[in-house]
């Protein structure tokens, strides 16, 4: 780890003290000054000097010291990207660490001796950031908080979802699956607006009792996601047997006039399969499976239901695996219609940038899947969901905002991260 301290005149002995017990316990540091006690300074300049070397990444973490620590941290929460905490006890500094992630220590030299500086340093730089809950409070934090002027006054109003499962299922990145009365019900307390559903098949779905649970709740449903017909029916749109893949499309058919009572959406991704054979094999695989999707493409406009492709990672499918092959799949159905559906989990895999295949994307883009690097909620991974959402904005995108995700460390406790931090994102 490498850090980087300084003071003013009045904090400097303490600053010292805390250079000898980093040195001690082999830290890399830089003393970024003063050098002297004897010479007046200003605080807020070390304060900048310290603050901007952790925010551009240059240390990890920074300590600064001036009388009370009081000046020092306030100049130092001025800079973007800094967490600066004014601790005087162990207590203050693991807190600081488990819930504010502070990559700053201030310290008064009026306040803490030389003698008490090294506990609270330890306790600082051993305590580990909590994460969970704190994800979305300090995500308001990093963004700031914009001016009246700054606001803009025709934002954008994101209908943020999240997919659920009606029945028990082998595919990892749904919530409740199974419990489909109680992950609507926590999906409205979540504050989510809509609602996405993976079915199998339409069978046992009581469209009736659906809709009155939906409105009931005050939710409606986005989409319908198909990917489990080929996961447990084996029933694929890339399969070598034309039985199959008429008995595919039936499925998926099947499944529009559902998603039409709705006016839901139905999503063409993981039921595709993948290739397999020669390469031409392969080819006529894949040619067979294009039709397919056109006469799907022609059943839905028919019925006013928009069909979206959704590209899925190189890992899981060798069919459609990046936003330009789901472009270039749109122009080669040839019907005007159907639209993209854009995964970050996937994006992150598949994409040079998310933001810029977005971008590229435009208004052919017509649903959004949010799910962070590591397929947890937003705000798990390293995912830059702030950049994702400017990005909709941008390009004009007002549609659905689905987490798809998986349930760790539970149902509940991912629901409540995908709520509350797109929440907060949106919020700022």
């Amino acid at each position: 780890m490498r850090i980087i301290v300084a003071s003013d005149h009045v904090g400097f002995p303490l600053k010292q003290a805390v250079v000898d017990h980093l040195t001690s316990l082999g830290v890399s540091i830089t003393d970024a000054g003063p050098h002297t006690p004897h010479v007046p300074v200003d605080y807020p300049d070390y304060a900048q000097r310290v603050g901007r070397a952790v925010a551009a990444g240059e240390y990890e973490r920074g300590v600064l010291v001036c009388g009370t620590g009081l000046g020092m941290s306030i100049a130092a929460n001025r800079i973007p990207g800094v967490r600066a905490a004014l601790c005087h006890d162990v207590y203050m500094a693991e807190m600081s660490r488990a819930h504010n992630d502070a990559n700053v220590l201030v310290m008064g030299a009026g306040v803490v001796t030389p003698q008490q500086a090294p506990a609270i340093v330890n306790a600082w730089l051993d305590t580990q950031f909590d994460a969970g809950r704190h994800v979305p409070r300090l995500a308001k934090l990093d963004l700031g908080f914009p001016s009246a002027q700054d606001q803009d006054p025709n934002p954008i109003s994101f209908r943020f979802g999240v997919a659920l499962s009606p029945q028990p299922t082998s595919f990892g990145p749904l919530l409740y699956a199974g419990r489909l009365a109680e992950g609507l019900r926590m999906a409205a307390q979540a504050g989510f607006s809509v609602v996405e559903l993976s079915l199998r098949s339409v069978e046992g779905t009581d469209a009736d009792g659906l809709a009155a649970m939906l409105d009931e709740l005050n939710l409606s449903l986005a989409a319908i996601a198909t990917g489990q017909s080929c996961i447990h029916d084996s029933l694929c749109l890339c399969d070598p047997r034309a039985e199959v893949r008429e008995a595919t499309v039936e499925r998926l058919k099947s499944i529009m006039l559902l998603a039409r009572k709705f006016d839901a959406a139905v999503i063409i991704g993981g039921i595709r399969g993948r290739l397999s054979g020669t390469a031409p094999e392969q080819e006529e695989q894949r040619a067979a499976a294009v039709e397919a999707i056109r006469d799907c493409a022609r059943f839905a406009a028919a019925r006013d239901v928009m069909l979206l492709i959704e590209p899925v990672n190189r890992y899981e499918t060798n069919f459609i695996n990046s936003s330009a092959d789901g472009l270039a799949l749109l122009d080669e159905i040839g019907e005007p219609r159907p639209k993209l559906l854009l995964d970050t989990f996937h994006m992150n895999i598949e994409e040079p940038g998310i933001n810029a295949a977005l971008e590229a994307t435009g208004d052919r883009l017509g649903y959004v899947h949010v799910a962070d690097s590591n397929r947890l909620a937003p705000g798990q991974g390293h995912i830059d969901f702030l950049g994702v959402l400017h990005t909709l904005a941008r390009i004009g995108y007002a549609g659905p905002v689905t987490a798809e995700i998986l349930p760790f460390p539970d149902d509940l406790a991912a629901m409540q991260q995908a709520g509350s931090f797109l929440t907060s994102l949106s919020a700022s």
